[in-house]
């Protein structure tokens, strides 16, 4: 059906096809996989999502007074649009499925409904749509004239680039194309929409190819709605910047090639856009993506090619099974509880865990291949990681049937993985770094009666022996969201392993660690280094000085389990321990942190 024939049923409801999935591409997609063409047939699935939320998006304009400002109406843009299509279907289609149209669209409803607000017009954000009809007609070689919002200085035609009219806010812009030329006039200025011309910042676009494989996607830096969530600013990339993010493409297409081609195809059909957002520390980078800009990734700049080839696996996991869910049902009623998810330090609800997993097991699998030590690591990590998840989503009440079908489809691998053998060396530490993460969680998160933990402070005090409670099941889950860098001795293991000469310049002053790894003590250091005696007189000391802090409980341990003492009771409960020491401590009494934990264990 053409846009034209579309938009004239708007809003009347018009008779549609529905969409079904092939047998072969769900049971893909179940067990954490999916190709290139059974992306690109989700991507069918999505156009039609688009539509629908855009039809909406009109009817609402049609009933309501909403004003267009300066502009044409919102009928006029989408008139250009179809004419578009009705020259080249493709030229409609890339405007129309530029992710970031998704994420326009869901806010202006927002707007609408008042659930956000914005200090701009409301014609302003209107007037992407305008701005996208420009872009689809520019590529399907129309004449035509229309008026876009300029905002910040910028006027955007989403995808191809902007035009900078510096000083300018709120105004609109004359968009112009004859005989092959297209013009954007703003305040007596005239910019030319062509490559190398003053005032035009054409889109920054990376591609690599091998094997016969190609990626290529839009470095989108100026996009007003690219942040996923509302309105952003122009933020040009300096050319240094923009110039590693094409080196450090090409370098990770390689590696995904090599390493799996049709997986790194499917990656490529999954994503044509990556907004570049802020360094984040080293180790520890930033991305996301958002189910209403399906084939979009925000990501930092990554501290290498592996890196972000990781990212790429990670956040198009995501795009895949975020157009899965705009197809199926994995969980309906009450999701209960939030869960431990291994990738946050926060709990998440149960939707939010599904997508975590779904992301890890891409991970996990690409680690897999990488055969270097912190690969190894990395993937006893995340396989111990994964299996203590499913465990717990393993007959979850509010999963659907095809709920626990994922589920359980994706516990195979892990399943498989866990009997992979790993360097008995590495593995260790994956381990340690997964109980530690899962240890403070405990503590941070996990609420202990008060009058429990006073009564074992006071049994203590007395001298009496630690009287057996039931423990019974874990509590509900109470959110700080105050709660951060968990992974700190991960990190540090991570450098130990990879960046051996950075971490050799920490341990020759492991006071100083925080500045290279935010959350890092310097007890840390000496466990990461080996040195478990020096580290568990660090921690001892740290835990008299701070017995609410649970990475000194944590990294004791840790540190007794590297001398050969694991205590038992402090990994499986520590965030009783750590409540019972607060309770003495209140009591002015300095907490002696191995005399408390052996009481625990030999109750």
């Amino acid at each position: 059906m053409t846009l034209e024939r579309q938009a004239a049923t708007v809003p009347q409801r018009s008779s549609a096809r529905m969409h079904r999935m092939p047998a072969g591409d769900l049971a893909e997609l179940t067990r954490g996989g999916g190709g290139a063409a059974t992306v690109r047939r989700l991507a069918v699935s999505e156009r039609s999502a688009r539509m629908i939320v855009l039809y909406g998006l009109l009817h609402t304009l049609a009933e309501g007074p909403h004003d267009a400002g300066p502009l044409a109406s919102p009928a006029a843009a989408w008139r250009l649009l179809t004419e578009a299509e009705a020259v080249d279907r493709s030229a409609a289609d890339r405007s129309l499925m530029y992710p970031l149209t998704g994420i326009w669209a869901a806010h202006l409803f927002r707007r609408i409904r008042k659930v956000v607000e914005d200090e701009a017009p409301f014609w302003v954000d209107l007037g992407y749509l305008h701005a996208v009809a420009a872009t689809a007609a520019i590529r399907a070689g129309l004449e035509f004239t229309i008026d876009i919002p300029v905002r910040d200085g910028a006027a955007v035609l989403p995808g191809l680039g902007h035009a900078v009219f510096t000083g300018l806010d709120a105004v609109p812009a004359r968009v112009e194309s004859r005989a092959g030329a297209t013009t954007v006039i703003a305040g007596g200025k005239r910019v030319t929409v062509a490559p190398g011309a003053p005032g035009w910042r054409p889109a920054v676009v990376c591609a690599a190819e091998r094997s016969g494989a190609r990626l290529v996607f839009v470095l989108d830096d100026f996009d007003p709605y690219r942040d996923l969530r509302g309105y952003s600013r122009p933020a040009p990339l300096p050319p240094g910047e923009a110039d590693r993010w094409r080196s450090l493409t090409t370098e990770a297409w390689e590696m995904l090639v090599d390493q799996d081609k049709a997986a790194a195809e499917s990656i490529a059909a999954a994503l044509t856009v990556l907004v570049p957002i802020p360094a984040a520390r080293p180790l520890r980078p930033l991305s996301a993506s958002c189910d209403e800009a399906f084939a979009a990734v925000l990501a930092s700049m990554p501290d290498d090619a592996e890196q972000l080839a990781a990212t790429l696996v990670h956040e198009t996991q995501h795009v895949r099974l975020g157009a899965v869910l705009h197809l199926f049902r994995f969980v309906e009623g009450d999701p209960g509880p939030r869960l431990y998810a291994p990738w946050r330090d926060d709990p998440r609800p149960l939707p939010g865990l599904l997508q975590g997993v779904y992301a890890f097991i891409g991970i996990t699998d690409f680690y897999r291949s990488r055969g270097h030590a912190l690969a190894a690591f990395e993937v006893a990590l995340w396989r111990r990681q994964l299996r203590r998840v499913l465990t717990t989503l393993e007959g979850h009440r509010a999963l659907t049937p095809l709920g626990r079908r994922l589920v359980a489809n994706l516990a195979e691998p892990v399943a498989r993985w866990a009997a992979e053998p790993i360097d008995e060396w590495l593995r260790g530490w994956g381990e340690t770094a997964a109980d530690d993460h899962f240890g403070q969680w405990r503590c941070h998160h996990l609420p202990v009666p008060a009058e429990r933990a006073e009564a074992l402070a006071a049994a203590w005090l007395a001298g009496r022996v630690c009287p057996r409670g039931d423990e019974g099941p874990d509590p509900d889950p109470v959110v700080d969201r105050g709660v951060e860098r968990l992974d700190s001795r991960a990190i540090l293991i991570r450098l130990r392993l990879g960046w051996p000469e950075v971490f050799e310049r920490i341990r020759q002053a492991p006071a100083g660690v925080g500045e290279h790894v935010a959350g890092a003590l310097p007890a840390d250091v000496h466990l990461v280094a080996g040195e478990p005696e020096a580290a568990l007189r660090s921690y001892e000391r740290h835990v008299a000085a701070d017995p609410g802090d649970p990475r000194g409980w944590l990294g004791l341990g840790l540190a007794l389990t590297a001398l050969g003492e694991p205590p038992e009771f402090l990994m499986r409960r520590p965030e009783l321990v750590r409540a019972v020491a607060r309770g003495i401590a209140r009591r002015g009494v300095t907490v002696p942190a191995q005399s408390l934990v052996r009481w625990f264990e030999y109750r």
